[in-house]
């Protein structure tokens, strides 16, 4: 995207980055066409910041799995389990790779950049993007009161 506000207007937030599918970006986020399941769409773009929680959802998911295993589940529920924990997995490495790819300074930006959001993330009540503060700019000569 030519800027990051063009990248807003063109995609939703969803689970762990954002969606840019147009008709679930139309509807805000509440037009899925695969019911988000992001980590296998080629829509999804996942944001480095959330990097230790697709980590922990990973780890998660292979619980369920193992559960879903003991309790003899039906194939398709399975092989749906295990091709999530792939396609996340991918989404890790791609990550990975994007971000071993970048210069350090840029790397270091990143880095910097996703540590202050997770902060902000976990010090947020209620579990939700966060809004990052804009600078307020007034006209010349305009009195705050």
């Amino acid at each position: 995207m030519a800027s990051a506000a063009a990248s807003e207007v063109r995609s939703v937030a969803v689970p762990w980055g954002n969606c840019v599918e147009p008709s679930n970006v139309k509807a805000g986020g509440k037009a899925c066409p695969i019911r988000l399941q992001c980590s296998g769409c080629s829509s999804y773009r996942p944001d480095p910041s959330h990097l230790p929680s697709i980590e922990d959802q990973v780890r998660s998911l292979k619980v369920n799995l193992e559960l879903a295993r003991a309790m003899s589940t039906a194939d398709y529920t399975i092989r749906g389990r295990e091709g999530e924990i792939v396609d996340y997995q991918n989404v890790i490495k791609k990550m990975m790779v994007k971000l071993e790819s970048m210069s350090d300074e840029e790397r270091h930006e990143v880095e910097k950049a996703s540590k202050i959001l997770r902060r902000l993330r976990a010090g947020a009540t209620v579990p939700r993007p966060v809004a990052l503060p804009m600078p307020v700019v007034r006209p010349a000569g305009e009195v705050r009161r």
